[in-house]
């Protein structure tokens, strides 16, 4: 049996001599490859590299054979619906959704337009207010490719059919002497009496103020429109007309929305979210039955001066969101009771106060001032009766303190 001349490891049969770990003698085993920039080692027929890892070899990736509702990054927080093309994958690797409507164009696939584009990502960055499954049933058969093949109005039609999936449509109908005001005294209840106040001026702590249905018996409903006296000027001339007319407001960035030679822009019919119920606010002019949902225009992040208007709604034709929601599962309720008009017409204009807003507290609802010299600058004389109801409104609310409205106030839970 051999032994090893220099450590005097013996022999081990067909396994050879077993060497000792020190011998210079001993086989060394030979090291795996191993890639240099992600350390991944060979496994089989090939080094397995790291996902990220620029050697990895990729298999090329169809992105226009990808669901049309892949060119979009809908639901991220903070993006403007036209701005909000989902971003590339290098890793995949795919194009960003922008690529994928408008790059490698050719004869048979011609690039999307800007303006196609900007009408597809705001249906589609919506899809976070709407019925997902319904819109996934509609884009889901739908490649890039086969859109990009669309004549216009095949775009048109399919994101038609995207907006009628994540909002239904609602006439503007009863008028507003018809609409819902609850007759309880109870401010715990799905909605809030139409009628309250302080408990005393500067407390914000409420109460209901006048009995009975103070919104079916006077009609007026409360909203905030306008900061300076340059939106005193356009309501006086104009009237309140619906926000998405206004295609350089809705472009710009509080909204980036386009809506042109879409059924959104229907004028004659409110929108609300499949989702939530709640209504798309830029297709009707709101207003709350009581003066204190009324404080809470334009938005709760609301800060400096405003302009809150008393308006006669009682013979305008509206849609009455407050009694839709009511009953409808998963309803975003809104408990001031919101009632909704195509237009108000500068002869339904009763008059304006000045308040200041204070945004919102981080427990939501939000904050507003009624200043204490604070009093209606009447546009069009109301009844006797009806002036009371404002100037008796007013008086409860007067106060030097700051009201923070708390969010149980707002919306129902």
């Amino acid at each position: 049996m051999g032994v090893c001349a220099e450590c005097g490891g013996p022999e081990l049969g067909f396994l050879g001599i077993n060497h000792k770990s020190t011998c210079s003698l001993k086989p060394q085993k030979i090291a795996s490859p191993r890639c240099s920039e992600c350390g991944a080692t060979k496994i089989g027929g090939g080094i397995n590299h790291n996902s990220r890892c620029s050697k990895k070899v990729v298999a090329a990736v169809d992105g226009y054979a990808r669901s049309i509702a892949d060119v979009c990054k809908e639901g991220m927080q903070g993006v403007l619906p036209m701005r909000s093309s989902s971003p590339p994958l290098p890793h995949v690797p795919l194009p960003s959704g922008m690529d994928l409507l408008k790059g490698g164009a050719t004869v048979q696939m011609p690039a999307v337009k800007e303006s196609m584009i900007e009408r597809l990502l705001s249906a589609l960055a919506s899809v976070i207010n709407g019925d997902r499954a319904k819109v996934s049933q509609i884009t889901s058969p739908v490649t890039i490719r086969a859109f990009r093949k669309m004549s216009e109005l095949e775009q048109i039609s399919l994101i038609n059919q995207i907006w009628n999936a994540v909002s239904t449509t609602h006439p503007f109908r009863p008028q507003g002497k018809d609409m819902s005001d609850p007759s309880s005294d109870a401010l715990d209840g799905k909605v809030l009496p139409t009628s309250m106040c302080p408990i005393s001026p500067g407390q914000s702590q409420f109460k209901k103020r006048l009995k009975g249905q103070p919104f079916k018996e006077f009609g007026i409903g409360f909203r905030v429109d306008g900061s300076d006296q340059s939106s005193i000027n356009r309501v006086l001339s104009n009237g309140m007309t619906q926000q998405r007319l206004n295609s350089a407001f809705m472009l710009g960035n509080s909204r980036g929305l386009r809506l042109d030679r879409t059924v959104m822009m229907e004028q004659s019919t409110a929108r609300c979210w499949t989702g939530n119920n709640d209504i798309f606010n830029e297709t009707a002019i709101c207003v709350s039955r009581n003066f204190l949902g009324g404080t809470a225009f334009p938005e709760r992040k609301t800060e400096g001066k405003c302009f809150l208007w008393a308006i006669d709604v009682a013979n305008l034709n509206g849609f009455d969101t407050e009694t839709h929601q009511l009953g409808l599962p998963n309803s975003r309720q809104w408990r001031p009771g919101e009632k909704a008009f195509r237009s108000i017409p500068t002869t339904n204009l009763v008059g304006y106060i000045e308040i200041n807003r204070y945004g919102a507290p981080k427990s939501g609802g939000w904050r507003v001032k009624i200043p204490k010299d604070a009093n209606w600058t009447y546009v069009n004389q109301p009844a006797v009766k009806v002036r009371k109801y404002l100037e008796d409104e007013l008086a409860a609310w007067r106060s030097d303190q700051v009201y923070t409205i708390p969010s149980s106030y707002d919306f129902a839970t």
